[in-house]
């Protein structure tokens, strides 16, 4: 990474690995409660006794919470600066999930859980801007690939600590352990130099009401494809076993789904680094061949099932990195608030999109909720053709 001159002084940079490590743990904590409750949903429900349709509300309240906040979280992180937002942010989270640990009823896990949806809005663009201010240009792709594959990461770690944490020594256990682990990450995100800092708006400009036009697109956009996207890993298991597969499979199931989508989002910023292609085009692309996916999710076949799911993680849910890289290219001075903006058309959408599909999944059953969440993605991407380059 090219070093920064100071007068009087040595020059400081910060390497790209300890910006990118802290950047994936702050966001995979941020996310952490509202995976980790609906991955140990069984055992919440056992133990504190509530139905699926509480939790449900619990996560959509999650991310509803965050989108109503995130404008805020944005315009206080171009205050701040990343380092307070991304700290602050982190340890708000790591709280809520020792609250989760001790929860004593239902009440108290869904008000906590919505709670958790302040720290996240404001984690996330204190993340975009730590990636805008302390990667190179020619990297920044990579970077918001690897801050997005936090969170399939996240899902995959739920996962994980079900048969690892949550069956050996209980559920609560899990949630203090990832709350122990935001402490941790909150203590390794670095202090960019000055100079560092303002690097990016010094070397690249851009008019603050320029793109506004743009910005409303890709929120509406990322809004569509995210409501889409997130009945992914609320209805796969569901629908896996409707077509045929074991409950066990299923989450296997699941779980390459999410590795797919993972290894994608950072393939896809690497490719926007090295190619330099046209991100909003390239999106556009991923969300067309994501509706074939979820489509494809719509047919009672265990095999199309499963190419459906691996086509719908690895296309229609891995633009988020690059809908991140082409904000920060639109508005390069004003990083934190422009993705905060449309963060919040991608949260709104996680929010209602489970409910609405649930919904769709009530009346018309599964098969029709899929092909519904494959029309919200086609339109999400004819939308972003109306974006000049």
């Amino acid at each position: 990474m090219p070093a920064v001159a100071v007068a009087g002084q040595r020059p400081r940079t910060i390497g790209v690995p300890r910006v990118l490590s802290s950047v994936a743990a702050v966001v995979t904590v941020g996310v952490f409660p509202v995976f980790l409750v609906g991955g140990l949903g069984v055992q919440l429900q056992q133990d504190l006794g509530f139905g699926a349709a509480l939790l449900g509300v619990a996560a959509a309240g999650f991310f509803g919470v965050a989108s109503a906040s995130s404008r805020t979280m944005g315009w206080l992180v171009e205050r701040i600066g990343a380092r307070a937002g991304m700290r602050i942010g982190v340890l708000g989270s790591s709280l809520c999930l020792f609250g989760l640990a001790v929860a004593p009823n239902a009440a108290w896990l869904l008000g906590l859980l919505w709670v958790a949806g302040l720290p996240n809005s404001l984690a996330q663009p204190a993340s975009n801007l730590l990636i805008a201010q302390g990667i190179p240009a020619d990297r920044r792709g990579m970077g918001f690939g690897v801050k997005q594959s936090s969170i399939p990461a996240a899902t995959l770690l739920a996962g994980v600590a079900v048969p690892a944490v949550a069956l050996t020594v209980g559920w609560r256990w899990v949630f203090v352990i990832a709350g122990a682990l935001g402490l941790v990450a909150a203590f390794s995100v670095p202090r960019l130099p000055a100079a560092e800092r303002s690097a990016t708006s010094r070397t690249e400009t851009s008019g603050r009401n320029a793109g506004r036009g743009a910005l409303l697109l890709l929120a509406i956009s990322g809004g569509l494809g995210s409501a889409a996207a997130n009945a992914l890993g609320a209805f796969v298991t569901t629908t896996a076993v409707e077509v045929g597969f074991s409950p066990s499979a299923a989450g296997l199931v699941l779980s390459l789904g999410s590795a797919t989508g993972l290894v994608i989002r950072l393939c896809a910023g690497v490719l926007a680094d090295r190619k330099n292609p046209n991100l909003v085009r390239m999106i556009t692309a991923m969300l067309l061949i994501g509706s074939i996916g979820f489509g494809l999710m719509a047919v009672d076949s265990p095999a199309v099932f499963l190419i459906g799911v691996s086509v719908g993680f690895g296309a229609g849910w891995a633009w988020p990195g690059l809908l991140n890289f082409a904000v920060a290219k639109l508005a390069p001075d004003r990083v934190a608030s422009a993705t905060s903006f449309t963060q919040t058309g991608i949260y709104l959408g996680g929010s209602l999109g489970p409910l609405l599909f649930g919904v769709f999944a009530e009346h018309a059953g599964l098969a029709g909720a899929w092909l519904a969440a494959g029309i919200a993605a086609i339109i999400a991407g004819i939308l972003l053709l109306f974006i000049r380059r």
